[in-house]
């Protein structure tokens, strides 16, 4: 009789443990982890997303300053210029014989599309012995930028990040991005920051790697820009960007394909693969393509999407829109 009793609680135990591991299969592949897991997938693009872009708006607006004043472009350097590029900011010039302009920001960037508060420093090579700045045009000059709580606000749904750190811009072959219809030669910068604190709007603050480049061309007023990494984490090469995430997790983020923006299609990317590694599922996101997700070849395209494979794996697409 005691053994019959051992044997059917043995059964009742293995069928509930049965129960709890079925449970959890359906649990990891039911719509609300779903949900959850897209939806993180979503932030980690959209945060560097965010990030990319707006840094590739200051890096235009730095060399934009630099442009509009003749002794920090260097002298005898006579560029095209239309119109002048800073709006809504105060920039402190008192002290660029050595090398030093500050630039103050309060209200709207000249498209009306963010608001900014905080300031920049930029800092030229100068040489207090000979009193000597180099000036940004000149090739390999290594521009310093300083970010002091400097906010940017995105008008359309109000996000903003928050940077504080340095970051410095190799002007790597030399001249200045002007208003020129054709450029000659590609203009180089190379762009790298150790520890750049970044804070979202959840105030959630992480520090973040670049080292990237930024290689400018430009024919018959058409601007395009290629994007590179040029770091390795993980034995991973070709890395941008790389720290910790919301989620606290160590990111890397590396580009097997440049991507590459057109000023023809609003500076928006036209092609070009980042990889998110060390997110929830290692991420590959796709740029130049269609509301269904294909590659676009010709025009300007419609977004870009989102490919991972699923903890139950099963692959997953989401298409983003510009």
């Amino acid at each position: 009789m005691k053994t019959n009793n051992v044997i059917k609680t043995a059964f009742l135990s293995l069928a509930m443990i049965g129960m709890i591991i079925t449970g959890c299969k359906k649990n990891d592949d039911s719509p609300e982890t779903n949900t959850d897991e897209t939806s993180e997938q979503l932030v980690n693009a959209g945060d560097e997303s965010r990030v990319a872009s707006e840094n590739n708006e200051l890096v235009d607006e730095i060399n934009q300053v630099a442009l509009n004043n003749s002794r920090f472009r260097g002298p005898g350097i006579h560029q095209i210029i239309n119109g002048n590029y800073s709006c809504n900011t105060t920039i402190d010039s008192s002290m660029v014989l050595q090398g030093t302009i500050t630039v103050t920001f309060n209200g709207n960037n000249c498209t009306n599309t963010r608001t900014r508060s905080g300031s920049i420093t930029l800092q030229l090579p100068y040489n207090s012995t000979t009193m000597v700045v180099t000036p940004w045009s000149d090739a390999g000059c290594v521009l310093t930028a300083t970010f002091n709580n400097f906010k940017i606000t995105r008008l359309s749904d109000n996000k903003s990040l928050t940077y504080n750190g340095t970051k410095t811009i190799t002007n790597v072959n030399g001249g200045i991005v002007d208003d020129a219809s054709t450029f000659a030669t590609p203009i180089v910068h190379h762009i790298q920051s150790s520890n750049m604190q970044v804070t979202f709007d959840d105030n959630t603050s992480r520090n973040w790697n670049i080292d990237r480049t930024r290689t400018i061309n430009r024919t018959n007023n058409v601007t395009t820009v290629s994007i590179t990494g040029n770091g390795t984490q993980n034995g991973i090469s070709n890395v941008s960007v790389w720290g910790v995430n919301r989620k606290g997790n160590t990111f890397y983020i590396s580009i097997p394909t440049p991507v590459i923006l057109s000023s023809a299609c609003s500076f928006h990317a036209i092609s070009g693969v980042r990889i998110h590694h060390g997110v929830i599922r290692d991420l590959t996101v796709t740029y130049g393509v269609d509301a269904s997700g294909n590659i676009v070849t010709s025009g300007c395209p419609y977004g870009y999407r989102l490919n991972w494979i699923g903890r139950n794996g099963n692959p997953k697409q989401v298409v983003m829109s510009y």
